[in-house]
C-alpha cells in the first residue's frame, strides 16, 4: 500500500477582549458571558457570512463578519511553502489572500502568535510552547491538531492566534431595551439618568464626522493603550472593504468633536459563537512551482470558529480555523449640539491598532439576529 505525505494546516484564529475589570479570567474562554449567547453554523443561516477576506460585496442587511487571524496563519503557511498559495481552478479568495494586505506590522508582538512548521519538528509541541510563552498559560485553543501517527514528509501545521484585551475602565449603563428593526434588544450606553453617569463614563467615547442620527462615527476608549474600538452608523459601501476604508478616512480627516449637552447613546450587546466549513476552498489541488518546498497536496478541510462578545464592560473576541491539506498523486466656530447616537440600524464595528491603517477585526451589523435579545422577546 502506497503511503502518500499529507500536510494539515491549521489556521488558529483567536482574539480575545476580556470585560472583566478584575483580575483576568484563568482562561481566555473563561471571560466569555453565556448572557444572551447565539451559537450556529453559519452554513445555517441565511442573514449572516463569515468571510476569508474583507474585499467582499456587502448587502446593507446582512451581517458580515471577517477576523485578521485567518489571513495571519495564511501567510506564515506562504512563509513555509515559499511561494504564494496557488491551486487548480482556484477561487477568487485565494487571490485576496496572497495580496497579504493585512500582516504582523498590524499587530504588537505581545498580542499574537503565528507558527508554521512542519510535523517532523514536532510543531504542535512548538505552538503549545509558543502559546504558553505568549499568554502564560490563559489561552485556550480549541483546534491544534492531534499529531499525525505517520506523517509524510511535506506535513505541516500554520497557526495564528491573537488575543486582546478591550475591556473599559469605566462600564457604561445599561439602557432600556432598543427597538433594532423589529427586533427588541439588550444594549448599554448613557441609560436614563444620563446627566448622573459616573465621572469617567463618556470621556471614552469620542465623536467623529456627526452628519445626522444616521451617519457618525465614534470611538470607544478601553483601558488598554494603543487599540481602538470603533463604531460606525453609515451607509454600507459596495464591500465590507471599501465601507471600512471609508470609515477609516473621515476618521482621519476630522478631529473629534465636543459631546453636547445630555448626548444619547445606545449600542446593542452581542454574544455569539459563530462556525464555519469554508467550502469554496475544500477540494483545491496546490499548484506549486518547481521551487516550493512541497507538493502533491489538495486541501480537504478549511474551517473557522468566530467568539465575539460586546457589552457595558468591552469586548472579548476569539476566533480560531483549521485548513487541513493532504496529498494527492480649518475648522468653522464650534456650535454645540445634541448628539443621539442610537445604533438602532445597521452600523458597522472594528477592532484595530491605533498606529495601524488596518482593523484585525470587523462586523457589519446588518439585522438583529446577532444582537442580545430583551427578556420576553
Amino acid at each position: 500500500m502506497n503511503h502518500h505525505p499529507w500536510i494539515a494546516v491549521v489556521l488558529m484564529l483567536a482574539s480575545m477582549v476580556c470585560i472583566e475589570a478584575d483580575p483576568p479570567a484563568t482562561s481566555h474562554d473563561a471571560s466569555f458571558s453565556q448572557e444572551g449567547l447565539f451559537k450556529a453554523d453559519v452554513s445555517s443561516l441565511k442573514d449572516t457570512e463569515l468571510v476569508a477576506h474583507p474585499d467582499v460585496p456587502l448587502a446593507g442587511n446582512k451581517n458580515v463578519l471577517w477576523c485578521g487571524t485567518l489571513q495571519l496563519a495564511w501567510n506564515e503557511a506562504v512563509g513555509l511553502v515559499g511561494e504564494k498559495l496557488h491551486f487548480v481552478n482556484q477561487p477568487s479568495v485565494v487571490n485576496l489572500l496572497n495580496r497579504a494586505d493585512f500582516t504582523k506590522a498590524d499587530l504588537d508582538a505581545a498580542s499574537y502568535v503565528a507558527i508554521a512548521d512542519f510535523e517532523h519538528n514536532n510543531v504542535e509541541d512548538e505552538i503549545r510552547a509558543a502559546l504558553e510563552k505568549t499568554f502564560q498559560g490563559a489561552a485556550s485553543p480549541e483546534l491544534i491538531p492531534p499529531k499525525p501517527p505517520n506523517p509524510g514528509p511535506y506535513d505541516f501545521v500554520a497557526y495564528a492566534y491573537l488575543y486582546k484585551d478591550l475591556a473599559f475602565a469605566q462600564p457604561f449603563a445599561d439602557n432600556d431595551p432598543l427597538a433594532f428593526g423589529t427586533t427588541q434588544v439588550k444594549n448599554f450606553g448613557t441609560g436614563t439618568a444620563r446627566d448622573n453617569l459616573p465621572d469617567g463614563v463618556m470621556d471614552q467615547v469620542s465623536i467623529y464626522d456627526y452628519q445626522s442620527e444616521d451617519n457618525f462615527i465614534i470611538k470607544l476608549k478601553p483601558k488598554a493603550e494603543g487599540d481602538e474600538l470603533i463604531l460606525a452608523k453609515v451607509p454600507p459601501g459596495a464591500t465590507l472593504k471599501g465601507t471600512i476604508d471609508l470609515v477609516l478616512k473621515r476618521i482621519s480627516v476630522h478631529e473629534p468633536e465636543e459631546i453636547g449637552p445630555s448626548p444619547v447613546l445606545a449600542i446593542p450587546k452581542l454574544n455569539f459563537d459563530l462556525r464555519r466549513d469554508f467550502q469554496e476552498l475544500e477540494g483545491l489541488t496546490l499548484q506549486p512551482s518547481a521551487a516550493a518546498h512541497v507538493k502533491n497536496l489538495i486541501t480537504s478541510e478549511v474551517k473557522q470558529l468566530v467568539r465575539f462578545q460586546l457589552n457595558e464592560k468591552g469586548a472579548i473576541l476569539k476566533s480560531e480555523a483549521t485548513i487541513v491539506m493532504a496529498a494527492t498523486a480649518m475648522a468653522p466656530e464650534y456650535e454645540p449640539k445634541r448628539h443621539i447616537m442610537i445604533f438602532d440600524k445597521p452600523f458597522l464595528i472594528l477592532m484595530k491598532r491605533a498606529n495601524s491603517d488596518r482593523p484585525y477585526f470587523a462586523l457589519w451589523v446588518g439585522n438583529a439576529s446577532l444582537l442580545v435579545p430583551a427578556s420576553g422577546t
